[in-house]
């Protein structure tokens, strides 16, 4: 009876069993998506960013469509649909290969959503020429492509990729993700300008501009990006901030904006947000140099979530007692998150806490602003607080390898969480577990009786899928999982 089910019920099975309608969402990470510990072959644990564990659940879904693909000939006709609708290239080889495979067949590239392709490492067996051509040619073959992602910077490809995008994708394109030279600004903006169905744009710039650049003809544009909700920004950007200004937003709605380390020539902030701040939801701040925050709150009074520097100096604060001072003018009504980058000295693990022993002073005016900034987190301040979370991946892993903080700043983590508790907020981590929970090997025990159900299910399935058919491809091959269990803060591993 399974055999003959008409092939738009087993669409809609393969639908449900692919699990990839995340792989599919227009939006973009931002750095309040949750982190994931995991488990390296040889080593300790180790933290898996969003894009990480966004390439890990395409690999889960790819392995799984090739298992239906491989069942038998009925189901790898259908079931290329969901194999061809994400091409994921992890190798840059891979574009070479299928390029020709996407000419000979082409109704595989109409099925295509999404186009993500991961950091290029030179010297793996295509040049950069084979690889320019090769990906021109796939954006030709995929006439529905709605999410393009290239991780890796395509610095005298940017022209002719630009130009493949601007010339087959008009008014598909929703969302977009390019690493490029700031020496191209020029070519980005004349291409953002021909992308006007653009929902999501990240671009991330690799070193400032020179200052020999000239704009051109680009320098005299006003875009008006009418369909644009989510912008975010990395690198050197501040050539292109100032000339994003001027442009039109109106459905501007998440900003996110990480400098890195570089701290010179940071633009007028605060005038960006003077004209578009009103309606954002979302805003992320990253960079070293010390902004106002209460005045940015008070230009954007619909935020429902803030992060920025938690070392920046609080002004407000200046002179007090114990250093408490406010972080907005007057209290917010709708911020329910506030997200925490740096704090990297306050609880005395991994390099700070090396840098601590060389030079103490600095690290106790740091430290004191990261008090500062979070006693001023208060339900006063803002009345639907629901969570504050410390962002930085790489001092969660430095709390893990040291099994918690130091013993001279314990009392920091009891006083923050204390803190926290008494107003119903919660405190956690990047991975959105509370901040104190730490991963633990689990034990060598014998399987769970829920465990040893499940993979009888899987047994029982995989008999019935043997059963439908007689013909049968050679199979395909993917990587099992793993699972982890967490112990708080003091707790040792075992």
């Amino acid at each position: 009876m399974a055999a003959d089910l008409p092939a738009e019920v087993w669409l809609q099975i393969f639908h449900y069993a692919s699990e990839d309608d995340a792989l599919f969402d227009y939006a973009l990470p931002t750095s309040m998506v949750e982190s994931s510990w995991f488990k390296m072959v040889f080593g300790g644990w180790t933290l898996r960013s969003a894009n990480e564990g966004l390439n890990v659940m395409q690999r889960r879904s790819y392995a799984t469509k090739k298992a239906i693909m491989a069942t038998c000939r009925t189901w790898r006709q259908l079931g290329q649909e969901f194999m061809f609708r994400f091409l994921f290239i992890n190798d840059p080889t891979n574009l070479v290969r299928l390029r020709p495979l996407l000419d000979r067949y082409r109704t595989l590239g109409w099925w295509a959503k999404r186009l993500h392709i991961t950091r290029y490492y030179p010297g793996l067996g295509a040049t950069i020429d084979d690889l320019e051509r090769s990906l021109v040619a796939i954006i030709r073959r995929c006439p529905n492509l709605e999410i393009f992602v290239l991780d890796w910077p395509i610095k005298d490809s940017l022209l002719a990729v630009a130009d493949s995008l601007c010339t087959y994708y008009p008014t598909t394109l929703r969302t977009l993700h390019l690493n490029v030279p700031s020496s191209s600004l020029a070519k980005v903006i004349l291409m953002l300008d021909a992308l006007p169905a653009l929902t999501s744009l990240r671009l991330t710039f690799d070193v400032p501009t020179p200052d020999s650049f000239h704009l051109g003809a680009a320098a005299n544009l006003t875009l008006t990006l009418n369909s644009l909700e989510q912008l975010s920004l990395c690198g050197p950007f501040q050539d292109f901030f100032e000339q994003l200004m001027g442009w039109e937003l109106p459905a501007l709605r998440s900003l996110s904006l990480d400098f890195l380390s570089y701290r010179e020539d940071l633009p007028d902030i605060i005038e960006f947000l003077t004209t578009h701040g009103s309606a954002l939801t979302f805003l992320d701040i990253n960079c070293i140099p010390v902004l106002d925050v209460p005045t940015i709150l008070d230009l954007c009074p619909l935020l429902q979530t803030i992060a920025f520097n938690f070392d920046w100096r609080l002004d407000s604060a200046e002179g007090e007692p114990w250093g408490v001072g406010s972080l907005v003018n007057r209290p917010h009504a709708h911020i329910t998150t506030i997200g925490c980058h740096w704090l990297h000295h306050a609880f005395g693990v991994g390099d700070a806490a090396k840098y601590a022993a060389v030079d103490p002073l600095v690290t106790h005016i740091i430290r004191r602003r990261n008090d500062m900034n979070f006693a001023a987190i208060n339900k006063q301040s803002f009345p639907k607080l629901q969570r504050v979370r410390v962002l930085d991946r790489m001092l969660l892993r430095d709390l893990e390898a040291a099994d918690g903080p130091s013993p001279d700043c314990f009392e920091r983590w009891e006083r923050w969480w204390n803190q926290c508790a008494s107003q119903g907020v919660r405190l956690e981590d990047c991975t959105g577990a509370l901040l104190g929970t730490l991963p633990q090997d689990e034990p060598e025990d014998d399987e769970s009786e829920e465990e040893e159900e499940v993979r009888e299910d899987l047994r029982d399935l995989i008999r019935q899928c043997r059963a439908m058919t007689t013909a049968r491809d050679e199979p395909f091959y993917g990587n099992p999982g793993s699972r982890r269990r967490s112990g708080a803060f003091g707790q040792q591993h075992t």
